[in-house]
């Protein structure tokens, strides 16, 4: 079974890259995990209670959004997965330990060609083990 890392942003771009995987895709074929990685500045903030409720309140909402997409992919095999971090690093790290075949994600609604790409994308082409699709809008 393929096993493929979707990246969510919570744009509605990023529905385009569930409709590539479920257009070209059968359910019975691949393993699907959305992955959103929250990159909230902490710094200059000392208050751990602070800390603590941004870190909550980003979670919640990410909890939310990928269970909004999830809900797009049914009768697939979802998994949802969550992070703190610097999203290009994240994707990366768990596309390795995970030892996904594909990353599937969406280009930036930018208009020159590596402008369109997006930083966090092109940070993956660059990095990935696996072979990445972008998808066009």
């Amino acid at each position: 079974m393929k096993k493929i890392l979707i990246p969510i942003d919570g744009t509605e771009r990023s529905q385009k890259s569930l409709d590539f995987v479920s257009n070209n895709f059968s359910k019975d074929e691949v393993e699907i995990v959305l992955i959103t990685v929250s990159d909230i500045s902490l710094t200059n903030i000392t208050n751990p209670m602070i800390i603590d409720m941004k870190i909550e309140k980003s979670q919640k909402e990410a909890g939310i959004m990928l269970e909004k997409f999830k809900n797009k992919l049914q009768g697939y095999k979802v998994e949802k997965y969550w992070i703190l971090g610097d999203p290009g690093k994240e994707i990366i790290s768990k596309s390795i330990d995970g030892k996904f075949d594909e990353i599937v994600m969406t280009k930036s609604t930018k208009k020159n060609f590596i402008d369109s790409i997006g930083s966090v994308t092109l940070y993956v082409v660059k990095k990935s083990k696996c072979t990445v699709t972008i998808v066009p809008e």
